[in-house]
């Protein structure tokens, strides 16, 4: 099965990663600039069929007007299973970060998501199956390519997959406005999973149960009570991005 692709990031994303298996490359009639050049030269060294098409036929083929002029068809994205998920967190020299999406169906929010995570570090996106959005087209074309490097895990049980990584000796944090602790004050330099709550409901209860520790992000403003998703979920992980950092320059600082 194959799935459409558009926007300039993830095109350009998927054309200079050869593991992407791109079958064919769309550009709109008359388009010009210097990416285009790039995708054009990338898809021509790459052996992938390059079609022009007029702006209308794009518009049918990506299901929407805002592809920048270009898409691609490619394999259907390919998710990790948890179990190849956690033989990778086995042979990594960094303490593992993980990010769990619980729940999230904007396409939006877990595309910028997914963004952020990579930006940040983490190893890999958890989403469950059910009531979520998965990674479609519009998922891909907010993530602006950072999909085609962060691996997708996607689980049957979110709840279940949390437990066997606290098994493995991740530590499960989840952020929820409600909560009596800061995010500022929980150590995220071990091992980990961030688990981030859907739009609506955020955490739900099953999952929720398998956080170690629920915390806060502070707002300076009572009028705004919570971040959606994809914000709060760049907060919390910079925040570990920002520990870990400060963790190995003491530690560089210290070794003798």
């Amino acid at each position: 099965m194959t799935q459409i692709i558009y926007g300039r990031h993830p095109v350009l994303t998927a054309l200079r990663h050869r593991e992407a298996s791109l079958e064919e490359v769309f550009l709109a009639e008359g388009l010009k600039g210097a990416w285009v050049g790039e995708i054009t030269r990338l898809a021509r060294s790459r052996g992938i069929r390059l079609r022009h098409l007029p702006k209308a036929a794009l518009d049918r083929l990506s299901g929407t007007p805002r592809h920048q002029g270009v898409a691609a068809r490619r394999a259907e994205f390919a998710y990790l299973s948890l179990e190849e998920l956690l033989a990778r967190l086995q042979k990594g020299p960094e303490a593992p970060l993980l990010v769990a999406a619980d729940g999230l169906t904007d396409p939006m929010n877990l595309g910028n998501l997914a963004r952020s995570a990579l930006a940040a570090g983490a190893q890999a996106l958890i989403i469950p199956k059910d009531r979520a959005v998965g990674v479609t087209p519009a998922v891909l074309k907010a993530a602006a390519g950072a999909l085609e490097v962060l691996p997708v895990c996607r689980v049957t049980n979110l709840a279940d997959a949390l437990r066997l990584l606290k098994e493995q000796g991740l530590r499960v944090v989840g952020t929820d406005a409600g909560a009596a602790g800061s995010l500022y004050e929980v150590d995220l330099t071990g091992p980990l999973v961030l688990v981030i709550g859907g739009e609506d409901q955020g955490i739900r209860p099953r999952v929720r149960q398998q956080c170690e520790v629920l915390a806060a992000i502070p707002m300076a403003c009572a009028a705004v009570s919570s971040l959606n998703a994809a914000a709060a979920g760049a907060v919390a992980l910079f925040e570990a991005r920002r520990q870990r950092l400060a963790k190995s320059r003491l530690a560089e600082v210290s070794s003798p």
